[in-house]
């Protein structure tokens, strides 16, 4: 069994969540807005997705640290985890 570097086991995971063609499109449209956050509702136009699949989305990109959420009372609020993207050496400007 290899053991990986705990940098080296995160930047894999965060390639893996990354990986998925309608997460990197997520995540393109949060980079797009870095000053704003933004809801599952906000961003379905963009994915053309339900509801449900969206929170599936984004519970993958929470789990591997490339988004950060909160609450705001019903509704998840999520934005770029930019400080670990950054450090694993993405940078979200060239997604």
């Amino acid at each position: 069994m290899i053991i990986l570097p705990m940098k080296d086991a995160q930047t894999i995971t965060v390639l893996k969540a990354l990986a998925d063609p309608t997460r990197l499109k997520l995540v393109r449209s949060l980079a797009s807005c870095p000053d704003s956050v933004k809801s599952c509702g906000d961003l379905s136009a963009v994915a053309d997705l339900s509801q449900p699949a969206m929170s599936h989305h984004f519970t993958k990109l929470a789990a591997a640290g490339v988004v950060l959420e909160s609450k705001e009372g019903t509704h998840k609020i999520y934005r770029l985890n930019d400080k670990l993207l950054s450090s694993i050496g993405i940078d979200i400007k060239k997604l």
